[in-house]
């Protein structure tokens, strides 16, 4: 979201003698100049090191293994490492912290801390990369977190980023808020960030709860803008006539990732291309520079704009930059060159904001001539121009459903519809309102005035606001309030627990009843498949022994005709040889008489054992059927049991998880007390 720069309706008195006085600065562009001179070991570090540093290290004298007095020498470090090293980073620099007596032991020992200005000297030559002499070059900077950064210009895959665990020391407490200079929106999460003074604030847009703060030494913030994936917010700002930079911040954590430029005055506006490759920035200088995102290179500088430059923003796709002035001029130019792609005229006023819609075919200003205009960027014509306000319209933003907000300094915050047709409207601001911006899902507006007021109006029922701290209280004043919710959230905690333990007992006893039953009907099934078991083998049995009956009927038939023969031939004295034979016959006959006898007993008993088996495969099969229909009861309340316990798992969890929270932020609170 772009910043609004200056006043409601003038620049105030100090704002313009300051820059009458600094016409002359502005009224051309500066002559490319040589770069920086070399600060280098052998004409400009080696010196001071002798005046403080020769008498403990040197070669004659290696306290501590480290000698100072050769490049050579200091490149090896000492007895505890190395103490300077290639990637332009100070503070990581042994040697560096030291000597500026942020670790200890101090050097000098014993001695007052070196000047300023020779610090600055023993750090320029660490960031410039340690050169040896005149002749030598510097290594590549090492890339920062960014260069490894693979984002999207669209939504990201999952829950969209929100932070973690961000600093909740304000670094700058005032009895009122200053104008509001800048407000951005998360394009895919309930986040909206604030400037402030020395600070970027981020809250909540669905609870009003402040998340963290953000610190922006440098000054004030004047634009804030999210990537286009909302994992970083870029914020440029600084001092007017002193320094202005833009710098990158990772939502999550709240890190510093990334800083770019080094103006002689503030930035007014700040934007990263859609693959955190780039920076551009613009400001009073007239200038709109191009950074590398991941190693802070200046690529290069566009010098078209004859005043201060209000509005830098990049097209969604990345191929597009567009920037306002102060006399209205608005240019687009391609990104990777920077050649001017489209000279935008048609505003009578200062362009005090820009936007683009998604698809990155239109761009639209505001300008304080009072309207805002929408570009085709293929054309290069305005497709639209809306009377967004009168007075001036200093702040404009597209969402995502194609819908424009505008704020204006008549007071008024506005949604419109892209053909013109005004949706809705806030009731007027006290003072004129200089920044805007729309939630994610188009529900709510923020925005802020003259006064540092900064309001949330519900786009449904913009009477509905609801007020954010711009620079909100210092962490002991805001850690009491914690320590209630905590409490509160603690008394809610107790009866869920009890609930949820109660809820998980119930299902594992359930559970074990279930299992018991399940056991039980194991040993049913089995005393039924072994009674059935014995019905087949008692059946099969049976069928072989009637089988085999009509072989032995017919042989007893033989034995018996042989045995009525045999009789037959006894005649009246039979001797005593046919009365054996007789007597034989008559006993093989008897026992296969018996033996069929007996196998027709078996086969009436294995018939009656048959029915008294399947009558007790019956009883067993009813007593199944009765504990199955018992079964299916108790799963249901086993299933019953499970959803009550995961219920009250889920209900635990959330307040738990809210505990963890708001623990979690006490304790960044405490710490940012100390």
């Amino acid at each position: 979201m772009c910043s609004t720069r200056f006043g409601n309706v003038a620049l105030s008195l100090a704002s313009i003698l300051w820059a009458s006085s600094s016409a002359g600065v502005f009224a051309a562009d500066a002559k490319p100049t040589d770069g920086p001179a070399k600060v280098t070991f052998e004409d400009d570090v080696k010196p001071i090191l002798r005046q403080h540093c020769f008498n403990c290290h040197s070669q004659s004298d290696k306290r501590g293994g480290l000698a100072l007095d050769s490049y050579g020498a200091m490149m090896e470090g000492g007895g505890s490492g190395e103490i300077v090293y290639d990637d332009g980073d100070a503070e990581t620099s042994r040697l560096w912290q030291l000597v500026n007596h942020d670790d200890t032991p101090v050097m000098p020992p014993n001695q007052p801390k070196i000047a300023a200005e020779q610090l600055q000297v023993i750090r320029s030559w660490i960031e410039g990369g340690i050169l040896e002499n005149s002749g030598s070059k510097a290594k590549a900077k090492k890339k920062n977190a960014l260069a490894f950064v693979a984002s999207s210009s669209g939504r990201p895959e999952g829950p969209p980023p929100m932070p973690e665990a961000l600093p909740q020391r304000v670094p700058v407490v005032t009895q009122r808020a200053a104008a509001t200079t800048a407000i951005g929106a998360s394009p895919w999460a309930p986040l909206v960030a604030l400037a402030g003074q020395k600070q970027i604030s981020l809250y909540h847009t669905e609870t009003s709860e402040l998340l963290g703060v953000l610190p922006f030494e440098e000054g004030i913030p004047q634009s804030l803008r999210f990537s286009r994936d909302g994992q970083f917010l870029i914020a440029g700002g600084g001092e007017h006539s002193v320094q202005g930079i833009a710098a990158v911040y990772d939502i999550k954590t709240g890190e510093r990732v990334a800083q770019v430029g080094d103006e002689l005055d503030t930035v007014f506006d700040a934007d990263v291309n859609d693959n955190m490759s780039r920076i551009a920035l613009g400001g009073p200088q007239r200038m709109l520079r191009i950074f590398d995102a991941t190693d802070g290179t200046q690529l290069f500088d566009i010098k078209k704009h004859t005043d201060w430059i209000y509005s830098v923003a990049y097209s969604p796709d990345g191929v597009l930059v567009a920037s306002g002035d102060r006399s209205g001029g608005l240019f687009v130019w391609e990104a990777d060159t920077g050649r001017l792609y489209l000279d935008l005229a048609g505003h009578k006023g200062a362009i005090r904001s820009i936007s683009w819609r998604d698809d990155s075919n239109v761009l639209a200003s505001a300008s304080e001539d009072g309207t805002v205009k929408l570009w085709d960027v293929n054309s290069g014509k305005a497709i639209r121009s809306i009377n967004a306000g009168s007075g001036g319209v200093t702040s404009v933003q597209f969402d995502h459903k194609g819908q424009i907000v505008t704020a204006g300094k008549d007071r008024k915050v506005r949604l419109w519809e892209a053909n013109g047709k005004q949706l809705t409207e806030t009731p007027a601001a006290s003072e004129a309102v200089l920044e805007v911006a729309i939630t994610h899902d188009s529900s709510q507006m923020i925005y802020g005035d003259w006064t540092g007021s900064v309001k949330v109006s519900a786009v449904a029922d913009p009477k509905k606001i609801q007020e954010l701290a711009a620079n909100p209280p210092p962490a002991k004043e805001r850690i009491g309030a914690v320590e209630q919710t905590l409490a509160s959230i603690k008394v809610k905690l107790t009866p869920l627990q009890e609930k949820r333990d109660a809820t998980t007992a119930n299902w594992k006893s359930a559970e074990k009843a279930l299992a018991e039953m399940d056991s039980k009907l194991a040993q049913h099934n089995e005393a039924i498949a072994k009674n059935q078991s014995a019905i087949a083998a008692k059946k099969t049995q049976r069928e072989q022994t009637v089988a085999g009956l009509p072989a032995l009927v017919s042989k007893s038939r033989d034995a018996h005709d042989s045995v009525i023969a045999s009789r037959l031939g006894l005649g009246e004295s039979p001797d005593d040889a046919a009365l054996v034979k007789a007597a034989d016959l008559e006993a093989s006959l008897a026992e296969q008489l018996s033996k069929i006898a007996q196998q027709r007993r078996q086969i009436v008993q294995a018939k009656k054992d048959e029915a008294a088996l399947a009558a007790t495969v019956t009883t067993q099969q009813t007593e199944l059927a009765a504990l199955q229909t018992k079964r299916a009861e108790m799963e249901k309340a086993v299933e019953v049991a499970r959803v009550a316990s995961e219920q009250a798992e889920k209900s635990y969890a959330a307040v738990a998880g809210e505990l963890s929270e708001v623990e979690k932020k006490r304790q960044l609170l405490a710490e940012a007390i100390q």
